[in-house]
This record gives C-alpha cells, sequence and structure tokens, in this order.
C-alpha cells in the first residue's frame, strides 16, 4: 500500500476553506459539518482540526475565499465605463455558477446572523467595493454619452445588481423551472436597458 504523502499546510487550509465554501452553497450552515468537510476534502475529521482551531474558523476561511473571488471579477478601472459594466455582470454571473457557495452567502439572512462579526465586514466590504464599481461605471457611462441619462444612476445601479444578483439562486418555484432564463440572453437585455436609446447599443 502507497505511503500517503502529507501535504503542505497551506494547502491543506485551501482545500478545506474550499470544501466549505462548496457545501455552503450545497445545504447553506447546516451542511457544513466537521464530518461532511472531511469527508469532502479526503480525511478525518480530526485533521480538520490540525489546521483550523473550530468549525467556526473553517467558516470563516470559507468567507475569506468568497470576499477573494467576488473581489476577482472587478474589472480594471481604467477600462471604459460599458465593457466595465459588461466585464463585471459576466464575470459574477460565471462565478455564481461555478461556486454558488459565494452566491449564498450574498443572499442568505442565515449568513449575516450566525457568521462572526469579523466575517460579516469582510462580506460587507467585498460587497460594498462592487457597488462602489458599479456605481462609477454608471456615471462614467452616463457622462459619456453611452448610458442612458433620462433614468436617475440609482435606478440603474439597483437595475444592474438585481439582475445579476437573480443568477445567485434559485429557490422555491425558479428552482423547479422546467426554463431557467439563459443568462446571455437576459445580459443582453440588460445591456439593451442601459444603453443610451439615442446611441449605439451598449453590445
Amino acid at each position: 500500500m502507497p505511503k500517503r504523502v502529507r501535504k503542505p499546510a497551506t494547502e491543506r487550509r485551501g482545500e478545506i476553506a474550499a470544501a466549505a465554501l462548496r457545501l455552503l452553497g450545497r445545504g447553506g450552515l447546516a451542511a457544513v459539518t466537521s464530518a461532511e468537510v472531511a469527508a469532502e476534502v479526503g480525511v478525518s475529521p480530526a485533521a480538520l482540526f490540525r489546521h483550523y482551531a473550530t468549525l467556526a474558523a473553517i467558516v470563516d476561511a470559507a468567507v475569506d475565499l468568497a470576499v477573494a473571488s467576488l473581489d476577482g471579477t472587478l474589472p480594471p478601472a481604467d477600462a471604459p465605463a460599458a465593457d466595465r459594466l459588461e466585464a463585471l455582470a459576466r464575470a459574477r454571473v460565471g462565478l455564481f455558477a461555478r461556486e454558488p457557495g459565494v452566491a449564498w452567502l450574498l443572499r442568505s439572512e442565515q449568513a449575516y446572523a450566525a457568521l462572526s462579526e469579523p466575517a460579516v465586514r469582510r462580506l460587507r466590504g467585498a460587497i460594498g467595493r462592487s457597488r462602489k464599481v458599479i456605481h462609477g461605471a454608471i456615471r462614467d457611462g452616463v457622462e459619456l454619452g453611452r448610458l442612458r441619462a433620462d433614468v436617475d444612476p440609482r435606478v440603474l445601479l439597483t437595475v444592474f445588481t438585481a439582475t445579476i444578483h437573480a443568477f445567485a439562486g434559485r429557490t422555491g418555484l425558479a428552482q423547479r423551472s422546467a426554463a431557467p432564463p439563459d443568462p446571455d440572453e437576459v445580459l443582453r437585455g440588460l445591456f439593451r436597458l442601459l444603453a443610451n436609446p439615442s446611441k449605439e447599443r451598449l453590445r
């Protein structure tokens, strides 16, 4: 029988955090037990606590992973306004599809009630950075005449974020729908709504 090679602590910690984030996406905090995380990683439950002091610390690490993933979808600040919005929208929808745990953290009231206060602050910080990028792109797009100026920018911000967050989790009847909306079609519609109707379409 081949000898099992022990992975470096940093790599194992990352695997544990990623496993917890996947479990959050499957069943929320109730799914993140030491037994389930250990099974996901392929180690014993006791092995988890050589890397993290508590299960809560593992969940906090999953939040850090989610925050890094959210920040990773932010577009370059010097890109054209319309390109910033499209890049962020497509990257964020793709992230929600790949990592449902990130979507769960954004949409769940349970997350804010049950996470540690530092984890909640970090998550809210990521949300604030996203809103700042979106608001700045909308403001620049309106000033340059690429986005419509006949609607309050705050309304455009709300429409944009609500459309993106519609892909951050489908529940109830929507989850059982036989024909979920096509993300590309929805985003094309969003860009048409945002575009200055007197100019060339945003996309």
